[in-house]
C-alpha cells in the first residue's frame, strides 16, 4: 500500500501533552527517542532541583529496560524511582510505577500477580492521565490473552483503543490496533483483523515508526497467510520485514518466524532455510515458546524429501499442541502437518489420529471466531454508548469472564468426549483402513464442516466385482490380498482430510472432504483405472485381475446426513452392477 508522508515521531503530539507523555507515547514507537526524552527530562528536573520530576525520567527508562532490556538492571533503576518519588508525594509517578512494576512480573512468569495488580490500576483509570491510563489497560488486554481469558483481552483492547483516540498520540493508536488486531487473529476472527492490522501498518508508515511498521507488518503477514492470500503475504515480507529489520535489532523487532512462512507458502525454500537456520528470538514480556517454527522445518524438510524426519520432528513437539499459549492457528498445523507427513509415511492410524484431531480443533477455533465477532460488535456498541460509564464497563468485563468459564467448562467437556471417542477401535486389522465405527464418526465430522463452511462432501460406496468367485477359485489368502490391494491403491489417491473405510468384507467407503460428487467420480475413474491394471496371484499361482463398482453421491442436492449419503450411493452402486459392473455411476447426477 502506498505510505503517507512520514512525520518524525517529536512533532506529532500536540504542545498540550507534557513531557512525560511524549517520553511515554515514544517508548512505542521509537524506544530511542524515549530515552532520549527521559534523559532530558531528568536532566532539566534535576537542574531545577525537582527530585520527583527527575525521578519521572528515570522512572521511564526503567519502563524501557524492562519492557525489553536488562531485568536486574530495570528492578535496580525501578527501585530508586519508585522510593524517590514516595518521598515526594509524586501522585502520578507512584500509579505509574506500580504498573512498570507490573512489567517486571511478567518478565518474572508471574503473570496471574501482573493480572491482579493491572486489574486495580485499571480500576483507577478516570483518575489518572490517559496516556497512563491507556498503557496500563493494554497490558491488562496482553496478560489476559496469556493467560487465555481472550473474551476479556478483546474488551480490554478495544478499550484501549477508545483511549488512545481520545489523547491524540498517534503512537498509541498504532499500538491499540495491532494489539486488538493481533487478538482478532489468535481468535481466528478473520473479518475483522485484516482492516485492523491494515490501518494499524497504513498508520505506523504514516507517522515513521520503523519499530511499529515492523510489528504491523508481521502480524498482518500472518493474517494474509491464514486466508490463503500467500502472494500478498510474500510481498509485505519483501516490503515491510526484509529490508527494514536490521541485524543490530533487539529480539522483539526480529520476524524470523514469519518472513518463513511467507517464503515458504510460495516456495521459496532456500530463502526460508536461511531464516530457519537462525537462533529463535522471544520477545521478553510475551511467550517464549512457539510451534510456527515447528511445523515450518516440518514443510522444508517435506520440500527436501525427508517426510519421515519431519513426521519425527512433528511428534516430538506434539506437547506445543496443547499448549494454550500457544496460538490456535499454529497448533492446528502443527498438527495438520504431522498427519500429512504420517500420511506420506504410510503411517494411517497415526495420520487418521491427527488429522481428527485438527477437525476437532478448527470446531473450537470457528466457535470462538464467530463468538469474537459478536464480542467485538458488542464492545464496540457499548462503547459507543458509554464510554465514560465505568459501571456498566466492569458490569461487561464480569459478563466476558463468566462467558468465558462456560467456554472452558465446554472446551473440558469436548475434550473428555474426543479421549473417549480416540480410547475406541477405529481401524480394519487386515486392511489397515478405517473401520466402519470410525466411517460414522469421521464421515458425519466432514458434514458438519462442510456445513459450517458452506463446502460440498462427497462419498463413494465401492464393491469388488465377483469376490465371492475369486475366493471360492483362488483362495480366501489371494482374497484377501485383493482386498489389501484396492485398500492401498485408494490410500495413495485420496487427498488429506478424505476418509478411505472398510465397510465390510468387500464393501469399501470414500468419504471425499470439500469436492462434488463430479469429482469424486472423476477420481474414483482413476482410482479404477489402476485397480483394474493390477494383477494378482492365486494359492496355487495362477494371475488374475479383478475390478470393481461404484457408486457416488454428493450433498450439492441438500443431503445432510451419512446415511441419506450412504442411502443414494448404494441405489448408484445397484446401478452399476446392473450395468455390467467394473464402472462408476453418480446417484446424484
Amino acid at each position: 500500500m502506498p505510505a503517507r508522508q512520514a512525520v518524525p515521531p517529536t512533532t506529532l503530539a500536540s504542545t498540550a501533552h507534557d513531557a512525560v507523555d511524549l517520553a511515554l507515547a515514544a517508548v512505542l514507537s521509537d524506544t530511542a527517542e524515549a530515552c532520549r526524552r527521559a534523559e532530558a527530562m531528568a536532566q532539566d528536573a534535576r537542574a531545577a532541583g525537582d527530585e520527583g520530576g527527575e525521578a519521572m525520567g528515570r522512572l521511564i527508562l526503567a519502563f524501557v529496560e524492562l519492557r525489553e532490556g536488562e531485568l536486574a538492571a530495570g528492578i535496580d533503576r525501578l527501585d530508586e524511582a519508585q522510593a524517590a518519588l514516595s518521598r515526594h508525594s509524586h501522585a502520578r509517578g507512584e500509579l505509574l510505577a506500580r504498573h512498570v512494576r507490573t512489567q517486571a512480573l511478567r518478565r518474572q512468569g508471574r503473570n496471574d500477580d501482573a493480572l491482579g495488580e493491572l486489574t486495580r490500576l485499571h480500576a483507577l483509570a478516570a483518575q489518572r492521565p490517559p496516556v497512563d491510563a491507556f498503557f496500563t489497560v493494554m497490558a491488562l488486554g496482553t496478560v489476559q490473552g496469556m493467560l487465555d481469558h481472550q473474551d476479556n483481552s478483546l474488551a480490554s483492547f478495544y478499550a484501549g483503543l477508545t483511549i488512545a483516540r481520545r489523547t491524540g498520540l498517534p503512537s498509541l493508536e498504532v499500538n491499540a490496533l495491532n494489539n486488538l488486531g493481533s487478538v482478532q487473529l489468535d481468535l481466528y476472527n478473520l473479518e475483522d483483523a485484516q482492516p485492523l492490522l491494515r490501518r494499524c501498518l497504513e498508520l505506523s508508515l504514516a507517522i515513521g515508526s520503523r519499530r511499529q511498521r515492523i510489528f504491523a507488518a508481521g502480524n498482518l503477514l500472518q493474517c494474509l497467510s491464514a486466508m490463503g492470500l500467500n502472494d500478498e503475504a510474500l510481498v509485505l515480507a519483501r516490503t515491510h520485514l526484509i529490508p527494514v529489520i536490521q541485524p543490530g535489532d533487539p529480539p522483539v523487532l526480529q520476524r524470523d518466524e514469519e518472513i518463513a512462512q511467507a517464503l515458504v507458502a510460495s516456495g521459496c525454500f532456500d530463502e526460508a532455510r536461511q531464516y530457519l537456520a537462525r537462533a529463535p528470538q522471544s520477545d521478553v514480556l510475551t511467550n517464549a515458546t512457539t510451534a510456527t517454527r515447528v511445523w515450518l522445518e516440518m514443510q522444508v524438510m517435506v520440500a527436501d524429501g525427508r517426510s519421515a524426519k519431519a513426521l519425527t520432528w512433528g511428534l516430538a513437539h506434539c506437547g506445543l499442541t496443547d499448549d494454550a499459549t500457544v496460538m490456535p492457528l499454529d497448533r492446528i498445523r502443527l498438527i495438520e502437518y504431522t498427519a500429512e507427513c504420517a500420511r506420506r509415511c504410510g503411517k494411517w492410524r497415526t495420520a487418521y489420529e491427527h488429522q481428527h484431531r485438527a477437525y476437532a480443533l478448527k470446531d473450537v477455533l470457528l466457535g470462538r471466531a464467530a463468538r469474537a465477532r459478536f464480542l467485538s460488535l458488542q464492545i464496540e456498541h457499548e462503547l459507543a454508548r458509554a464510554q465514560a460509564e465505568r459501571d456498566d464497563a466492569f458490569e461487561l468485563a464480569h459478563q466476558l469472564e463468566r462467558a468465558n468459564l462456560d467456554l472452558h467448562a465446554q472446551v473440558r467437556a469436548n475434550e473428555v468426549l474426543r479421549q473417549q471417542l480416540e480410547s475406541l477401535a477405529l481401524e480394519d486389522p487386515l486392511t489397515g483402513l478405517c473401520n466402519r465405527r470410525a466411517l460414522f464418526q469421521a464421515g458425519q465430522a466432514a458434514l458438519d464442516q462442510a456445513r459450517r463452511t458452506g463446502s460440498d462432501v462427497a462419498l463413494a460406496l465401492v464393491d469388488l466385482d465377483h469376490f465371492k468367485a475369486i475366493n471360492d477359485r483362488h483362495g480366501h489368502d489371494a482374497g484377501d490380498r485383493v482386498l489389501q490391494a484396492f485398500a492401498e491403491v485408494a490410500r495413495q489417491a485420496v487427498r488429506p482430510g478424505d476418509v478411505v473405510c472398510r465397510y465390510g468384507g468387500e464393501e469399501f467407503v470414500v468419504v471425499f472432504a470439500g469436492a462434488s460428487a463430479q469429482v469424486a467420480h472423476e477420481r474414483m475413474n482413476r482410482v479404477l483405472a489402476a485397480f483394474s491394471g493390477l494383477t494378482h496371484e492365486g494359492t496355487a499361482g495362477q494371475a488374475f485381475g479383478c475390478t470393481f463398482s461404484a457408486g457416488v453421491a454428493g450433498t450439492a442436492g441438500g443431503v445432510a446426513t451419512l446415511a441419506e449419503l450412504l442411502q443414494l450411493a448404494d441405489r448408484a452402486l445397484y446401478v452399476a452392477k446392473e450395468a455390467g459392473r467394473a464402472r462408476i455411476v453418480d446417484g446424484t447426477a
